[in-house]
């Protein structure tokens, strides 16, 4: 037991402070049951910190601040991790990290392959909705964050500006996945995935 908490604490030092992880992380050094007793006794010692079921850090320390809780996307990374769920920024987190909104959400919400529900994680009221989109069958991350992305700025408020900004993220298999998919999408939606996908080979020939 001594070799296995030395090779998880060896771990968790080699990381930088604030990072947020699951008993998943160290799967390859030892057994569940190891990996859960090394972890509570690194709490108990105060070198980790449980924030949630499952949920640990590698706490920062502010000298004025004192103990730093780690940012949203941080931990919805590590419930991810933990629950094998796929789960990305949602609603005004999600347009606002496209560029397509500069306003600030004041709650963390996030779209997940998962169940809807809500989490009091560490400082933050969690929200988790569920998202079709989100299955790995047929969308990728991209695809998915320009579908969830356009629903939420909803049918009516789609500029040139969201236009461009959501085609920024996508790889041209991104947009042959979205192509060869549309019949998946909200019928509404149909005419904005093509001209996103569309290229500027085509934009051009369609002008002359």
């Amino acid at each position: 037991m001594k070799s296995v908490a030395n090779s998880i604490l060896k771990r968790i030092r080699a990381k930088q402070r604030g990072w947020v992880f699951t008993p998943k992380d160290f799967t390859d050094i030892a057994s569940k049951n190891s990996i859960g007793v090394c972890l509570h006794r690194l709490v108990s010692k105060g070198i980790i910190r449980k924030i949630s079921h499952g949920i640990y850090d590698f706490p920062v320390h502010h000298p004025k601040l004192g103990t730093l809780t780690p940012g949203p996307d941080t931990i919805a990374s590590a419930i991810a991790k933990r629950t094998g769920d796929i789960i990305q920024p949602g609603g005004a987190q999600l347009v606002n990290q496209l560029g397509l909104d500069t306003q600030v959400p004041a709650k963390p919400a996030y779209l997940t392959s998962g169940s809807t529900t809500k989490k009091k994680i560490a400082t933050y009221p969690f929200m988790f909705n569920h998202s079709k989109f989100l299955n790995k069958n047929p969308w990728n991350v991209n695809s998915a964050k320009v579908i969830n992305a356009l629903q939420y700025v909803g049918k009516n408020h789609i500029t040139d500006d969201t236009i461009k900004k959501c085609k920024k993220i996508l790889t041209q298999k991104d947009k042959s996945q979205l192509k060869n998919n549309l019949k998946q999408l909200p019928y509404w939606m149909i005419p904005h995935i093509l001209k996103i996908i569309r290229t500027d080979d085509e934009r051009v020939t369609r002008t002359k």
